[in-house]
């Protein structure tokens, strides 16, 4: 059997792994709470007028709706390129992942209390987002379900997406930037465990699986370029509707890092998948 399968897995106990270390972060390391609280306190005065209508369309990519509707064009796709099991395992990793989140959620509750600009708002239950697992989980089905050509494309895009979701969840108070790290970090592991057995399996119909390719010196590079791209559009529109809240959220080092954390990760995860698959 290929030695794809076991590297594919090993990636998702190293994002389980992941998980369980943002959890432990947030939870029960010294100053993690606060440290989260701060952050979103910042991102929270970003979503106003003009702003905060845009803010929460986006965070709606992520409903149930259009989350419904992503996943049958997938599984559409997955069809179209005559991939019969991969249409059935990418309902069971989209299934898995936001079950599974929202399973953990009244599982691992922890009330958090945080003054979120003169308003004590408490937080439950809300590790992990299951707005975040559901467009993460999505962008990385996109980036298995398409072919090897345009998985660089669908990483950026998808990155872009996930990333773009995260960030309106914090600045709307709905989530810390912890639930997002979370969220993502789930939807990595069951979509890693989906694409081992996927491998797993289409190593016995050699007729069905793709031939790998080896990957190009100018995949990295062009992935991380096209998401930095996506942020600089986005960040320069922030800056010309809203040019002092802009300023009053770059004073603020620890809402910088959790914002750099999340578009990190998301990058990491979508173009990691792309290159995994083509190993």
């Amino acid at each position: 059997m290929s030695r794809r399968p076991y590297f594919l897995l090993a990636l998702a106990l190293v994002s389980a792994g992941a998980a369980v270390a943002v959890w432990l972060a947030a939870f029960v390391m010294p100053g993690g709470r606060t440290l989260d609280a701060g952050a979103m306190q910042t991102f929270t005065g970003v979503a106003r007028p003009p702003l905060k209508p845009s803010i929460h369309g986006v965070a709606l990519l992520a409903n149930p709706l259009p989350f419904a509707i992503g996943a049958a064009v997938l599984v559409v796709l997955a069809l179209l390129r005559r991939r019969w099991l991969m249409a059935a395992i990418v309902p069971a990793i989209l299934l898995g992942a936001n079950v599974t989140t929202q399973l953990l959620k009244p599982g691992l509750a922890d009330p958090r209390w945080i003054d979120l600009r003169g308003a004590e708002v408490i937080y439950p239950g809300s590790w992990p987002s299951g707005h975040s697992t559901a467009s993460m989980s999505l962008a990385l089905c996109c980036v298995l379900v398409v072919g090897p050509r345009l998985r660089p494309l669908a990483a950026v895009l998808g990155a872009g997406y996930a990333i773009a979701v995260g960030y309106a969840l914090v600045a709307l108070g709905y989530h810390l930037p912890s639930d997002v790290l979370g969220g993502y970090l789930v939807a990595a592991t069951f979509t890693l465990v989906g694409a081992a057995a996927l491998a797993a399996l289409e190593a016995h119909r050699p007729m069905r699986a793709e031939r790998a390719r080896p990957p190009s010196p100018a995949t990295v590079p062009l992935l991380a370029a096209g998401v930095a791209a996506l942020l600089a559009c986005a960040a320069t529109a922030v800056v010309v509707r809203a040019p002092g809240l802009t300023l009053s959220a770059l004073q603020h080092p620890t809402a910088i890092a959790a914002g750099a954390g999340i578009a990190a990760l998301g990058l990491v995860l979508t173009a990691g998948l792309a290159l995994a698959l083509r190993r």
